[in-house]
C-alpha cells in the first residue's frame, strides 16, 4: 500500500470516528435540554464547574 493510501484510509477512519463523535455530542446536548438544560451541554458544563469551585448558583443564573 503506497504512502497517499495509507493517508486516505487513516483520513476516511478519523472522518468516520469524527461523524460518530457528532452524532453522539448532538444525542446528548438534546437529551440534556430535555431535563432541564436549557442550553444543554454548555450549561452543564457552567454548572458542573460552579459546583467545583464551590461557588453557590441558582438555577436561573445557568438557564437550568
Amino acid at each position: 500500500m503506497t504512502t497517499a493510501q495509507q493517508m486516505q484510509k487513516e483520513l476516511a477512519r478519523l472522518q468516520t470516528r469524527l461523524d460518530h463523535y457528532e452524532t453522539e455530542m448532538t444525542y446528548l446536548n438534546r437529551i440534556l435540554m430535555e431535563c432541564g438544560f436549557r442550553k444543554g451541554i454548555m450549561t452543564l458544563k457552567k454548572t458542573v464547574e460552579s459546583m467545583l469551585n464551590g461557588e453557590e448558583s441558582s438555577k436561573e443564573e445557568w438557564d437550568l
